[in-house]
C-alpha cells in the first residue's frame, strides 16, 4: 500500500421535493429512499436491460454499479482483503416517524456523496427526477423535484447545485480526513454522543450492545480505510496515512462514563434478496471521557459518512458535542 496522503472530500446534498400526489413513507425512511433511488438511477442509465448486473459486460463502467453493487477492483490480495466494498454514499435520513405528504406539499431529504463519486452527481439529480416520475412509498405517490442544495460542514446551504431546470457542478465539498478538516483540537474532556439511527458495530461476529468506544473508534478507522482504498481521488488504490496503533491505544484509554442507549430492531425487505431482514442497532445518547486531541478530526468526519453495518441505508449516524459546554 502506498504511503500517500490521500484526498478523500464528501458533498453534503439536501434535495427538496413537492409532491404531485399523496406520498406515504414509514418511520424508517433511509430504505425505501435508497430502493427507490437506485431503481430510478439502474433505469436511467443501464444500456443491458433485464440482464443481471453481475454478469454483465459494462459491470465495472456502470454508474448505478458503482453506486448501489458497488464491486472489488479486482482479485489481487489487496482487493480480497474486502468481501464487499462500501457505497459511495449514504443517506441521512432522521427516524422521526412515518410520513405522509399531502399533493403540493414540501419535503427533502438529504445525502452525503464521497470521494470520486463527487463527479457523478448531475447523475444523482437526473435519477431523483427520475424516481419522482416512478413515485416512492406505499401507493408510488409522486413529486417533482424543486432544488438540490449543498451543505457545509454546520448544515447551512453552501451552493444552490440546481433549480429551475438548470444545473451546475459543486464548487466546494468538506474534506474528511484529520489534516484539513478544520475541526478544533479538543482536549481531556466529556463528549456527549447521539446515535440519530441504528449503530450497528460487530466484534469477534457479534453484535454489539454496548457503546464501546475503541470499537466505535476501531469500525469507523476501517471505513475510512476502505473508503480510501476504493473512493479516494487517486488513479491507484491508496490507504488511510495515519497512525492506527497510537490511535486505537488513545481510543482504549476513552471511558464510558454515563450510557443511556438503547437496542432498537427495525425490518426492510430487501427485493435482491427476496426476503426480510432484521436490522437492528444501538440508539440513544453515551457520555465518553478522555483525550479528544487526535481523535476528533476523525470521529468528526464519521458524522458524514456514519459508522457500522448499512450507512447506505442511514444507519451509523450520530452528532457529539462538549458534554459540560454543550457546544
Amino acid at each position: 500500500m502506498k504511503e500517500t496522503s490521500p484526498t478523500l472530500d464528501c458533498l453534503r446534498l439536501r434535495f427538496e421535493i413537492q409532491a404531485r400526489k399523496p406520498i406515504e413513507l414509514p418511520s424508517y425512511k433511509g430504505s425505501t429512499l435508497r430502493g427507490a433511488l437506485g431503481m430510478a438511477l439502474k433505469h436511467s442509465c443501464c444500456a443491458a436491460r433485464h440482464r443481471p448486473c453481475d454478469s454483465c459486460l459494462l459491470r465495472f463502467s456502470c454508474l448505478y454499479v458503482y453506486f448501489f453493487e458497488t464491486p472489488r477492483m479486482g482479485e489481487s490480495p489487496q482487493d480480497l482483503r474486502y468481501r464487499n466494498a462500501p457505497h459511495p454514499f449514504v443517506l441521512q435520513i432522521l427516524m422521526d416517524g412515518p410520513l405522509r405528504l399531502e399533493a403540493g406539499q414540501l419535503w427533502s431529504f438529504d445525502m452525503t456523496v464521497i470521494g470520486r463519486a463527487i463527479q457523478w452527481t448531475p447523475y444523482l439529480v437526473m435519477a431523483a427526477h427520475r424516481m419522482g416520475d416512478i413515485g416512492i412509498g406505499k401507493g408510488r405517490g409522486t413529486f417533482d423535484l424543486r432544488r438540490v442544495l449543498s451543505l457545509n460542514a454546520h448544515g447551512h446551504t453552501w451552493e444552490e447545485l440546481y433549480s429551475d431546470g438548470t444545473l451546475r457542478l459543486p464548487k466546494k465539498k468538506i474534506a474528511l480526513l484529520p489534516s484539513s478538516n478544520g475541526e478544533p483540537a479538543w482536549k481531556h474532556g466529556r463528549m456527549r454522543f447521539r446515535f440519530l439511527t441504528p449503530l450497528r458495530l460487530v466484534a469477534q461476529g457479534e453484535p454489539v450492545r454496548r457503546p464501546d468506544f475503541p470499537t466505535l473508534m476501531a469500525t469507523l478507522l476501517r471505513r475510512l480505510e476502505n473508503l480510501c482504498q476504493f473512493h479516494a481521488d487517486s488513479n491507484e488504490p491508496i490507504g488511510l496515512n495515519v497512525p492506527f496503533s497510537e490511535l486505537l491505544e488513545k481510543a482504549r484509554s476513552v471511558q464510558v462514563v454515563e450510557d443511556n442507549t438503547r437496542w432498537f430492531d427495525w425490518e426492510r425487505y430487501s427485493h435482491r434478496q427476496g426476503r426480510k431482514m432484521r436490522l437492528g442497532g444501538l440508539v440513544g445518547e453515551v457520555v465518553y471521557e478522555g483525550d479528544w486531541k487526535t481523535l476528533a478530526p476523525l470521529v468528526s468526519a464519521g458524522r458524514w459518512i456514519h459508522v457500522g453495518k448499512g450507512t447506505s441505508f442511514g444507519l451509523g449516524r450520530y452528532e457529539f458535542q462538549n458534554a459540560l459546554k454543550g457546544e
